[in-house]
């Protein structure tokens, strides 16, 4: 099926995605349960969390109107077809015949009640930054709907791909804590248990619109230790495992149930600075960490030749909006020490670095390595690993410590990346003018030229006043049962089990 091309300026008429796919799958074999080792949790189930990991577990349940696929395009999911109306207006047309899992017709007041809901302020929702020039929705009948935009929105369907949709009525009825306790979707899987920091899961929807899924039971397992997840797979007792360490490749390889899938990511692994608080709100201090990590050192030994080292800025070299004029700064620790004494850095001034544990690939491992490296230019580093659901509440409240690992995914294009790095995007304790101005430029058009050299300027200013450490751009590895059928390695992390099976 071919990508959803991003609306052109002048592109009238409609685009038609794919025809609807009708009746529902084969008969399936009773009690199969597929399980899944996830290597970190949300702290809820509360949508919009600005989180892959809460994301791909409410993919399960809900949908958006048009889908990520493995291989970084869009494809139809709850619309069918677009048609942009002008400049500034997209009509969407809804797929027939859709059920949520209570039995009810999804229809455009759906949709149209979800965007309004995120695009309300009060609420809080994490993706807001994500489709936020949208200006209003109207319901032109209850198959269609019309999506306005303050001006030209070039990644208005990628930014619609995060957005799932929920049932208003079912809204009305439970609230947003209701909708926490117990999500209730248009997918795959129908909710049956969450137990925060253990398991999530769901049950087959039979009457899912695109077919049944192959297996009755959906276990999604939260197993933060490496060696634990891959143990498991290699015993059988999952099927598929999330971000297999490196240096645990072999084990899985050597087993004769399970492999190991890869694909590269979009995922720039970063090192967030704190710039609010001394010692990091002095450039010079931010500049001598750079010098003092060896990135190719870490990509080497670590991830033994896989992945790429960040060239100084956020994005990956794939990704549109790359800047190919920067590179990496060298590793250069009696640079990273003058400039630390020039800064008056205090002696062995205790710096703690927070990660999550299996949330990237041999993120532990890496942490524990800048922190080796910065001790050798005379800074006091420790890393502290934090639960996921703990992190993200640190998060969500600024309090993620002087030092913390983040990986953001740009699916191919710098908006969703570099919105993390602006007000809007609700992540950012850094703040430039000229990088927000940028990046309204570059979001509110269509002409690829403009929005290439905003990109690049963004990513000139990312390199010159260091934000953070941009260290590497990371593969996604999974470990996978060989009986597992229709399953891939995911770039942004996202689990896609509507067709899977395992025989």
């Amino acid at each position: 099926m071919p990508n959803i091309p991003a609306p052109s300026r002048r592109q009238i008429g409609q685009a038609t995605l794919a025809a609807a796919i009708a009746g529902a799958g084969p008969a399936r074999a009773a009690d199969k349960t597929l399980v899944v080792g996830a290597s970190v949790f949300p702290d809820s189930l509360r949508p919009g969390i600005s989180s892959f990991a809460s994301e791909s577990l409410l993919d399960q349940t809900n949908e958006p109107l048009v889908a990520r696929t493995n291989e970084g395009g869009l494809t139809p999911c709850l619309a069918t077809s677009y048609t942009v109306l002008d400049d500034t207006t997209v009509q969407f047309k809804l797929r027939s015949g859709v059920k949520f899992h209570d039995g009810s017709n999804l229809t455009a007041e759906d949709v149209a009640f979800t965007i309004n809901y995120i695009l309300d302020v009060r609420n809080g929702y994490g993706l807001l930054a994500r489709i936020a020039p949208v200006s209003g929705v109207t319901v032109v009948d209850p198959l269609t709907i019309n999506i306005t935009t303050r001006a030209v929105f070039p990644t208005l369907l990628m930014g619609l791909s995060s957005v799932l949709i929920q049932s208003k009525a079912y809204f009305d009825r439970v609230g947003i804590a209701g909708i926490q306790a117990r999500p209730m979707g248009t997918g795959p899987f129908i909710y049956e248990r969450w137990t925060p920091g253990d398991r999530y899961t769901l049950t087959a929807n039979r009457n899912y619109w695109d077919g049944a899924p192959k297996f009755d039971r959906l276990v999604i397992r939260e197993i933060p230790d490496p060696g634990t997840r891959v143990a498991s797979l290699v015993a059988g007792e999952t099927q598929i495992i999330e971000e297999v360490p490196i240096d645990l490749i072999p084990q899985v390889e050597r087993s004769p149930i399970a492999k190991v899938d890869e694909i590269t990511s979009t995922a720039g692994l970063i090192l967030t600075y704190d710039v609010r608080v001394p010692p990091f709100n002095d450039p010079r201090v931010r500049l001598a960490f750079d010098f003092a990590v060896d990135k190719e050192a870490i990509r080497r030994e670590i991830l033994k030749g896989r992945g790429e080292v960040l060239q100084g800025q956020l994005l990956t070299s794939t990704s549109f909006g790359f800047n190919p004029n920067i590179r990496a700064r060298g590793f250069d620790p009696d640079r990273a020490r003058a400039l630390l004494r020039e800064a008056r850095y205090p002696a062995r001034y205790p710096v703690v670095i927070s990660t999550q544990s299996g949330k990237y690939v041999s993120d532990v491992d890496i942490c524990n390595a800048v922190a080796g490296m910065l001790g050798n230019v005379g800074v006091n580093a420790t890393v502290n690993v934090v639960e996921g659901g703990v992190f993200q509440q640190m998060q969500n409240a600024f309090r993620t410590g002087p030092m913390y690992m983040i990986g953001w995914y740009s699916l191919g294009d710098a908006d969703f990346a570099t919105v993390w790095f602006t007000q809007g995007g609700r992540r950012a304790i850094w703040n430039n003018a000229e990088y927000e101005r940028l990046f309204l430029a570059a979001r509110s058009t269509n002409d690829r030229e403009i929005r290439t050299a905003a990109y690049h300027r963004m990513m000139e200013i990312l390199h010159e006043e260091n934000p953070a450490l941009f260290l590497l751009g990371l593969p996604s590895l999974y470990g996978v049962n060989k009986r597992i059928t229709n399953f891939s390695a995911a770039p942004d992390k996202i689990l896609r089990l509507a067709k899977t099976d395992f025989v």
